[in-house]
C-alpha cells in the first residue's frame, strides 16, 4: 500500500479546544510559585549588616565562614581552619591567610552575589575530599 502525505494543517480551534480540556482537565490553570529564600538563608547562615556568617557545608565537612560584602559590591569570602585535604587540593592556592587561622577566598570570577559565593566554595570543599 501506497502512503501519499498531500500536506498537513493545524486542526480546527474547536477540536484543539476540545483536546485541550481533556489533557488539562476541566478547571481553571492555576500559577505556583516556587519559594524564594536565599540560598545562604536556606543554609542557615545569619546576616548583620553588612557581614554573613555561618558554615560551609558538604557531605564530608563543614567549615565555619565568614562573608563581607564592600560598600562597591565586592564580596570577600572567609574560611576558618582549613583541613590537610584542602591545602592539599589544587584550589590551595586560592587561600589567602588573614590570620588566626582565616583564610580569604580568592576566586577568579568573582560571584554575582553571597549565595553563588557560598555554593561555589562548597563545590571547592567537596572536590578536595574527592
Amino acid at each position: 500500500m501506497r502512503v501519499r502525505v498531500l500536506g498537513s494543517r493545524p486542526a480546527p480551534y474547536s477540536i484543539r479546544e476540545i483536546l485541550s480540556q481533556l489533557v488539562r482537565g476541566h478547571g481553571p490553570a492555576i500559577t505556583v510559585h516556587r519559594r524564594e529564600i536565599p540560598y545562604w538563608q536556606e543554609r542557615g547562615w545569619t546576616r548583620k549588616g553588612r557581614t554573613y556568617t555561618g558554615s560551609y557545608q558538604t557531605p564530608y565537612a563543614s567549615f565555619q565562614g565568614r562573608i563581607e560584602e564592600e560598600w562597591s559590591g565586592h564580596i570577600n569570602f572567609f574560611l576558618y581552619c582549613p583541613s590537610r585535604e584542602i591545602e592539599r587540593c589544587s584550589h590551595w592556592s586560592c587561600f589567602v591567610s588573614r590570620g588566626g587561622d582565616w583564610y580569604l577566598v580568592h576566586m577568579a570570577r568573582r560571584p554575582k552575589d553571597v549565595s553563588s559565593g557560598i555554593i561555589t566554595i562548597e563545590r571547592l570543599i567537596t572536590e578536595a575530599y574527592r
